[in-house]
């Protein structure tokens, strides 16, 4: 199949019919301007409401999303066996990027304005609660950020982040702004900036669910994601220590709690899900049944870690049917992940060994310790072949990748891992055709429409012609 990478003219008209940019749209035109803080508390909660019900992709995301990431854009499923009742799961990334990339951008940006109303607009100050409320809207709007640089930007480059292109800066109550993008480094500044504003009001009250330790989780992620390796790992390990790395029937018992906060859990959707919500999570899961999991992702396990590693049965049946439990938030042991990377990256290869073993000890039973002359040979099937700063793979740093593809198994990980991994590009066959997940396809492209809006607004590579 011909791989997409031109913007339709035809869709190009459509959009510039719709109302300009509108997701950038801020003024409140019409209506009242909130007043106090509690009326302001309304915007925040809208937000949170959508993470509690499972219907926000965007932020923290859900079951429908995760499905796209892992069952149709990264390699832990075989979409060549996909069965008759799972004709609806997408097939690779590019259609994605396609048709519906920009819902990404619309929809965080959006929210942005939301948090923007509040930062800029809310008089009250010193009390408790104009306080939490502008920590958890400060949050948010870091969180958005932060995904739209996942997913609008390239894979940072240290020492280029002033070369590199960020996104546009939305942070003024004014419908009229039209910012071109700002540097990568600008983008990182903003998201650093308001997790630090967000944790300098120690927010602690659960309702808000971006608590301070949630926030600084964010922190580490943002801090990972950019390579910045001696600031995530203390971070990391703090959280750590709070909330430390369960095992056996606990680890079980959390993994399998679809609804209720558990074990070492932070955040997570579904939390107060109706039945619209329960219909959409069972929905999803039966519709993952007609894809089975890849056979390389399966093949990391060997014969005895299939019995003797509690994720194994967790996660498949014998037939290769996914049966994990969607979770779809952040919890402890991806910071474990993260300290084990940091450590290698950081030349501490000794203490990132003894990281990654920790996390194998709380998962295979009757464990016995990895050495450097011990650790398993690159796997021949795994396509990443590079790590995050483009050298090629070693035993250590392949079993540090292997443990996060299993832990982190559809936790909608898998695609940025590639993304940061070195974007490499695979192809899968479907139906009689072959379909290429190339480099640029990572990226994904800024919307048409406001490249033709925005003078001054530059495209992502790879999206720069338009066919008619």
């Amino acid at each position: 199949m011909k791989i997409i990478k031109r913007i339709s003219l035809i869709t190009l008209t459509a959009l510039l019919c719709m109302s300009c940019s509108n997701y950038l749209d801020i003024k409140p035109y019409g209506r009242t301007i909130p007043k106090t803080a509690e009326e302001f508390s309304a915007l925040i909660h809208t937000q949170l409401n959508t993470i509690d019900a499972g219907t926000d992709a965007y932020m923290i995301g859900n079951a429908s999303q995760w499905m796209t990431w892992d069952a149709q854009c990264g390699d832990d499923f075989e979409t060549c066996l996909t069965g008759s009742g799972g004709k609806s799961i997408g097939i690779y990334v590019g259609t994605i990027v396609s048709r519906s990339s920009e819902n990404y951008y619309r929809n965080l940006y959006q929210t942005i304005r939301d948090c923007n109303i509040v930062i800029n607009e809310m008089q009250e100050d010193n009390t408790t609660d104009s306080g939490i409320i502008r920590a958890t809207a400060h949050a948010i709007r870091g969180v958005c950020y932060y995904q739209l640089l996942r997913l609008f930007c390239e894979v940072p480059q240290i020492g280029n982040l002033n070369g590199q292109q960020g996104v546009p800066l939305v942070m003024t109550f004014d419908m009229e702004e039209r910012p071109i993008r700002s540097t990568m480094q600008e983008t990182i500044d903003l998201i650093e900036d308001d997790f630090k504003k967000a944790i300098s009001y120690h927010p602690s009250e659960d309702i808000y669910r971006f608590t301070e330790d949630v926030i600084k989780g964010y922190q580490a992620r943002l801090y990972f994601w950019t390579k910045q390796w001696s600031k995530a790992l203390p971070i990391a390990q703090e959280l750590l220590n709070k909330y430390p790395l369960l095992e056996g029937a606990a680890y079980q018992k959390m993994m399998t709690t679809a609804y209720d906060l558990a074990g070492n859990q932070l955040i997570k959707a579904y939390r107060a899900a109706d039945t619209s919500g329960e219909n959409a999570l069972s929905s999803a899961n039966s519709l993952l049944q007609h894809r089975p999991v890849s056979q390389r992702l399966l093949s990391l396990f060997t014969e005895e870690e299939k019995t003797t590693d509690i994720r194994y049965e967790l996660w498949v049946n014998n037939k290769r049917v996914a049966k994990k439990t969607f979770f779809c938030g952040m919890r402890t042991a991806e910071f474990k992940l993260m300290e084990a990377e940091c450590y290698y990256h950081s030349g501490e290869k000794v203490k990132a060994l003894r990281s990654i073993n920790d996390l194998r000890a709380h998962r295979i039973a009757n464990y016995v310790d990895l050495t450097e002359n011990t650790l398993p040979a690159l796997s021949e099937k795994e396509i990443i072949i590079t790590d995050a700063e483009g050298n090629a793979l070693t035993p250590l740093m392949g079993i540090i990748l292997s443990e996060r593809r299993k832990e982190l198994f559809l936790e909608g990980d898998r695609f940025f891992e590639l993304k940061r991994n070195g974007s490499p590009e695979f192809w899968t066959a479907y139906n009689g055709q072959k379909y290429t997940t190339k480099k640029y396809m990572y990226t994904f492209p800024i919307p048409a429409h406001d490249i033709l809006l925005v003078d001054g607004l530059q495209q992502n590579e790879g999206y720069t012609e338009i066919s008619y």
